[in-house]
């Protein structure tokens, strides 16, 4: 025998709320995009680059910079949010307590910055880089103030343009930028334009001198706006904010405390697109399981011996694996 479950009339009115929001949800329903947070306070941006107040329904669960969202106006004229759509990534990193949080989502491209001076470790640069495959996103370097390059020691000089050709020379897209002189401002707008990207890199790269050259003047009404909404906030941490640009669909996310990308683990696809030669050269190994230690017949190790692939890159390589 069935047993029939009687609902209060809070319930039953509940669900019928419910039905009507997801009958209506594609006629009524505008989207939007999550600029930033604090707690359930949301600031969203429309379809239009308008910025609106607002809280997202518990069954939506919690949001994050970068979120894609369905939402309406209620009978109070409330920004209600109804929808979330599916996340193509979603960055989590720990805060000054350990404890895991959601930075940001849906993030097309990082810039990983480094600098002539200061001028970041290779080895930090190339771990970077799988961890940003992994996230998965498309990485690209910019190598900030080449302007100093000219002053430097020539070992030093000759170290960084090394490096830099081969990044080049594996695939990786390589961007040199300077505030001072304008070298490659408008290259890296271009390679900004309709994406949401993320800048990480060390202190001291440049990273907030170039997102000022780089965010549009014109911005600036709203940039005060999410300021505004920021002070209010009653987190201690800053949270991830979203600057949109007003010619397009894409924007630069500004993380606190996210400086570079380091993974527990690395999925073999994002190693395979981070170390490009060494994928390569293992195809020809003697067995598919190759370690590239000391096995005979490593194809690999063959390369490193012949100059083609550097032995710190497959020390690098053996260390994520």
């Amino acid at each position: 025998m069935t047993r029939k479950i009687r609902l209060s009339k809070q319930q039953q009115r509940h669900i019928d709320r419910r039905r009507r929001v997801d009958d209506q949800a594609e006629t009524s329903l505008s989207p939007g995009i999550v600029v930033t947070h604090h707690g359930h306070d949301l600031l969203i941006e429309d379809s239009d680059h308008q910025l609106h107040r607002g809280r997202a329904r518990r069954t939506v669960g919690r949001l994050t910079t970068g979120d894609r969202i369905r939402w309406h106006c209620d009978e109070q004229g409330n920004v209600m949010i109804e929808q979330r759509e599916d996340r193509r990534n979603l960055l989590i990193r720990p805060d000054a307590y350990g404890k895991k949080k959601m930075m940001a989502a849906n993030i097309d491209q990082v810039l990983v910055i480094t600098s002539v001076l200061p001028w970041m470790n290779p080895d930090v640069v190339e771990r970077t880089l799988v961890a940003v495959f992994a996230l998965p996103a498309t990485p690209v370097i910019v190598l900030n103030k080449v302007d100093l390059l000219p002053g430097l020691p020539a070992g030093e000089r000759r170290s960084i343009e090394e490096n830099i050709a081969l990044w080049e020379s594996l695939g990786f897209e390589v961007i040199r930028t300077s505030v001072k002189s304008g070298e490659g401002i408008e290259a890296l707008r271009s390679r900004l334009h309709e994406q949401i990207t993320l800048m990480v890199g060390l202190s001291g790269v440049g990273k907030t001198s170039l997102s000022r050259e780089v965010t549009p003047s014109a911005d600036q009404a709203a940039i005060g706006e999410i300021s505004t909404f920021n002070r209010e906030g009653t987190h201690t941490t800053r949270a991830s904010t979203l600057y949109r640009f007003p010619d397009g669909e894409g924007g630069l996310i500004d993380a606190p405390g996210v400086r570079d990308f380091p993974v527990e683990e690395v999925p073999s696809a994002a190693l395979e697109e981070g170390f490009p030669e060494i994928h390569a050269a293992s195809a020809y190994c003697r067995f598919n399981d190759c370690r590239h230690i000391n096995e005979p017949g490593c194809a690999v190790r063959a390369a490193v011996a012949d100059g083609d692939v550097l032995e710190r890159r497959l020390a690098q390589y053996q260390a994520m694996r």
